[in-house]
């Protein structure tokens, strides 16, 4: 009786040692064998594990599997005790697996009993339990499972899933896995549990999570602004699993993957990793609280430009249990948070408009503390590139966005028809970037929007090469050979002077338009810095762009310069004909005559006037 006590203890030990990293269990609730009639030696093989549904919106993309680790003779001692004797493997163990997963290990060629017996008495989180542990979970039986069902309350459309059944279990002990969780991408849990009655337990949801923020001063933010020419910081945090100090070996590697209007700084651009990334300029630090230790030189940081000028950047160690040794011995506990800094610079190719310019993350990660590893290692100095073979899940993405705007100005005489000639010169006042759009030209490029036809002209019109009866094919209007095309924008970049920025851009003389653009939030001066002859030079325009980042939309603070539709700021600019002088010969000298005779003769009758009145 007292080696059975002191199974009992080991197999309850158990319970946390075969935890995943998510969801994990909470405790069950213990069956009361003595005081319910279900609960009894006659009624084994109809036990059953309710599971709570987790409340996240998801229940019912939860499943589970059920294993018999141990099965036993179950006993009721009448005291309302219930025992299990006789252990052996259970049906949930492929014993032809055996061999193999204890292979190595102290437990090597030993049966149930024997090993129950070895670890009679050991803690839950001691080496002898965590190495059965490890071992047990790679000869699970393919076959001999038993599924959950869901269980609803409610009818029709009302209908929700608010727990799972696990139905039909002889008395044992039991590894409940789940075979699909949502929203984590190959995560899992595993949870030995007594099973000598009707069980209750409660998922819970522990998983490393994966964050990203736009850094703004002393501000964290997921949207902003900005200009062509600007930089943009980054900032990534990723937390640690609960169970951190039960996994031999750790995989942490940040994903990201950057627009193609956003250019990641490089350490230096003539520097390759084997794998022919090049190598980003970030930094990588432990933190545990207020206690910050930089870990950079021991993470693989590397950036690759994609076909589609998109940008995959990986950040990550392949084992970051090494951290925990020398020569950096970072504290690294479940409680320690993974910070990544780095910076990217919005480029030309930078979305204009109601399009951002995105920046998103994921976490790949470890997510099975019983696969063995190679565990702690001195860590290399600047890795490359890590290639992780144990089990792994990923975070969901997280995206910030950078918006940038531009300012289109027409240009029309009296009658509304483009001026040609006038230059424009946009100011930032306090040094903002500016960028001039000198014209716009077609690109080759497989992956564009348009093509060309045979008159030289473009269309985003795509050829039928098919005929039917309502449609004659056009394919030989096109110009099938020279592939597709992009419209890209030719520009010329900021110009600096003084603290301020000055570019000048000269109105298209068919369209009667210039475009400044890759513009941000900021104070502006727009100057007409040449004016054709005849033609009134308009006053200076000052205005100020704001960003409103809950609306994701640009305006201006001056009535002149309005929003639209496309979140780009616009204006018309009408330029009127100066005043005609009086020419000489003409009618003014004939006006000067007149009003001259006329200012004489009222002299002389004034005179003439004055004189009788004197007389009289």
């Amino acid at each position: 009786m007292k080696k059975m006590k002191k199974l009992a203890s080991l197999l309850v030990a158990l319970v946390m040692t075969l935890v995943m990293a998510m969801p994990v269990f909470a405790t069950a609730v213990a069956p009361t064998p003595g005081n319910n009639p279900e609960n009894t030696p006659a009624n084994s093989g109809n036990f059953t594990i309710e599971l709570t549904a987790p409340d996240d919106g998801n229940a019912a993309q939860y499943s589970y599997d059920a294993y018999q680790i141990f099965s036993g003779d179950l006993a009721d001692d009448q005291a309302g005790k219930i025992t299990l004797s006789n252990i052996k493997w259970g049906s949930g163990v492929d014993e032809t697996k055996l061999e193999t997963a204890l292979a190595g290990t102290s437990f090597e060629g030993k049966d149930a009993k024997t090993i129950a017996e070895t670890l009679s008495g050991k803690a839950f989180d001691s080496s002898e339990a965590k190495e059965f542990a490890s071992a047990i979970a790679k000869a699970l039986s393919t076959t001999s499972t038993t599924k959950s069902q869901p269980k609803t309350e409610g009818e029709g459309e009302a209908a929700k899933v608010v727990g799972y059944t696990i139905s039909g279990l002889a008395a044992g002990y039991y590894l409940v896995k789940s075979d699909n969780v949502p929203n984590v991408d190959g995560a899992a849990t595993r949870y030995m549990m007594e099973v000598v009655g009707n069980v209750t337990a409660t998922p819970k949801s522990d998983v490393p999570t994966s964050d990203k923020k736009i850094v703004e001063g002393n501000d964290r933010v997921d949207v902003n602004d900005a200009a062509i020419g600007d930089t943009v910081t980054y900032e990534i945090t990723g937390t640690l699993p609960s169970n951190f100090a039960d996994y031999k070996s750790y995989h942490y590697i940040f994903k990201d993957t950057l627009s193609k209007g956003l250019t990641v700084d490089l350490v230096d651009p003539s520097v390759d990793y084997a794998s022919g990334a090049k190598k980003i300029a970030a930094k990588v630090e432990i933190v545990n609280g207020n206690q910050r230790t930089d870990v950079t030189k021991y993470f693989y940081m590397g950036a690759k430009e994609n076909d589609d000028k998109t940008t995959s950047i990986v950040i990550g160690m392949e084992n970051i249990k090494d951290l925990t040794v020398a020569p950096v011995s970072a504290t690294l506990t479940k409680d320690s948070s993974i910070v990544v800094t780095y910076t990217a610079v919005v480029n030309s190719d930078a979305e204009i408009g109601k399009l951002p310019n995105t920046n998103d993350v994921v976490l790949d990660f470890s997510n099975d503390p019983n696969y063995e590893g190679d565990g702690p290692t001195t860590p290399p100095e600047n890795p490359d590139e890590p290639k992780p073979v144990d089990p792994s899940g990923e975070t969901p993405k997280v995206t910030v966005e950078t918006y940038v705007t531009e300012l289109s100005i027409l240009k029309v005489d009296a009658e509304g028809k483009p001026l040609a000639g006038v230059e424009f010169e946009l100011i930032g006042e306090n040094g903002e970037k500016i960028t001039l759009v000198e014209g716009e030209e077609f690109v080759s490029d497989e992956n564009g929007d348009y093509w060309k036809l045979k008159n030289g002209s473009y269309t985003t019109m795509a050829p039928i090469t098919e005929t039917t009866e309502a449609v004659e094919a056009n394919i030989d209007k096109y110009d099938m050979e020279a592939g597709k095309f992009k419209l890209t924008k030719v520009l010329k970049t900021t110009t600096t002077s003084t603290g301020k920025t000055s570019v000048k851009g000269t109105v298209d003389p068919v369209t009667g338009r210039v475009t400044f653009t890759g513009l941000g939030a900021g104070d502006y001066t727009l100057k007409e810095s040449k004016t054709p002859a005849g033609y009134n030079t308009i006053s200076d325009i000052k205005f100020t762009i704001s960003f409103d980042s809950t609306k994701k939309e640009f305006s201006s603070n001056n009535t002149e310069i309005s929003l639209g539709t496309n979140n780009t700021l616009e204006t018309t600019i009408v330029n009127n004909k100066g005043s005609l002088l009086p020419s000489t010969g003409g009618i003014g000298t004939t006006i000067f005559y007149v009003v001259g005779t006329i200012l004489v003769l009222g002299a002389g009758i004034l005179l003439v006037t004055k004189r009788r009145m004197k007389a009289q």
